[in-house]
């Protein structure tokens, strides 16, 4: 694991599309933690590595099997992430 995420807070709806795609935090934890970083643009994957040595919010994306999107956010202090769906 590249950086600790602290507290995990989830939105009750990312956990219901979790659960509807059989899929569990840890696995989304897991990704972004070792830095696969999901589908986000080039330049949120260098703003990302350079967060990781400069301390910024981290920030990954995911696409579920159903086409809805999670977002993984560690603030910089790296004392909570957050799950949410994506508002697209």
């Amino acid at each position: 694991m590249r950086f600790d995420v602290g507290e995990i807070v989830i939105t009750p709806a990312a956990s219901r599309a979790l659960a509807a795609n059989g899929m569990t935090v840890d696995e989304l934890l897991t990704r972004h933690q070792a830095g696969d970083w999901g589908d986000v643009s080039a330049q949120v994957r260098e703003v990302n590595e350079r967060g990781l040595r400069e301390r910024f919010n981290l920030q990954s994306t995911y696409a579920l099997p159903d086409c809805r999107r999670l977002v993984v956010v560690t603030n910089r202090q790296r004392t909570a992430t957050t799950i949410h769906l994506d508002a697209q």
